[in-house]
């Protein structure tokens, strides 16, 4: 590879490596943000996550008694699957989401007592992660779909003339407003390296064909000589 030979023919058409140059800074600005009237905004939104834990237990804290006489713990985590499986019920999403989702989504799932485990060592505690394109966003949802959970099977025990001492209850653990939303995904730098990489091999190309097409690196002045030597830091091969 002679890198002498090309610093002479990218420093002869600079104007050309120039203008690719900056249509490339140009270009890749663009794929990453966008101008309209009402300002400059980023193209690609980030995705944070907040997280709130309910458990499923009943009137009386139970969990804290030595000798507990109240439902079978087996069955509350039964419950805890179920319940986290109503977060996607039709009632629950339309009192999240009044006017449509748009760019936010929630996941709930039982805590499992080891990390990995199957669906067998569950306990009776539910996970809600709630993502938006902000973190407060995401705090915010999380605390809409534990209220809209909540309000769900507390309508459905009423309904249903349950007695309120026999009634399972959601008690919120970890709150989302109590805990920093974590970042779930960045906004994605590659593609504007690729398209910055390809306007400037574009541009360094394009100088090469004007080379091509009218050759003068045999003819190099002393004023070019000089240039390319504090451009590549040595003098072209004689």
């Amino acid at each position: 590879m002679d890198i002498e030979l090309y610093g002479r023919v990218i420093w002869r058409h600079k104007v050309v490596v120039g203008i690719g140059l900056v249509l490339a800074l140009v270009l890749a600005t663009l794929s990453y943000v966008k101008v309209s009237q009402k300002g400059i905004a980023y193209r690609d939104s980030e995705q944070w996550v907040s997280y709130e834990t309910l458990s499923v237990t009943q009137p009386g804290f139970m969990e804290g008694r030595l000798n507990a006489s109240g439902a079978d713990p087996s069955r509350l985590t039964l419950l805890a699957v179920l319940y986290s499986k109503y977060v996607d019920a039709d009632p629950v999403h339309r009192a999240i989401w009044p006017q449509g989702a748009g760019d936010e989504s929630i996941e709930a799932a039982p805590v499992m007592a080891v990390s990995g485990s199957s669906s067998s060592s569950a306990l009776p505690i539910i996970s809600i992660a709630a993502f938006s394109p902000t973190g407060r966003g995401a705090q915010l949802l999380a605390v809409r779909t534990t209220d809209a959970l909540m309000r769900y099977i507390a309508t459905r025990q009423e309904q249903a003339h349950v007695p309120i001492g026999q009634r399972v209850e959601l008690q919120p653990v970890k709150r989302a407003l109590s805990n920093k939303p974590l970042l779930w995904q960045g906004r994605s730098k590659a593609l504007p390296i690729v398209i910055f990489l390809t306007a400037l091999i574009a541009a360094i190309g394009l100088a090469f064909i004007l080379e091509n097409l009218n050759p003068q690196i045999a003819a190099v002045s002393d004023a070019e000589e000089e240039n390319v030597r504090r451009v590549i830091g040595r003098p072209r091969a004689s």
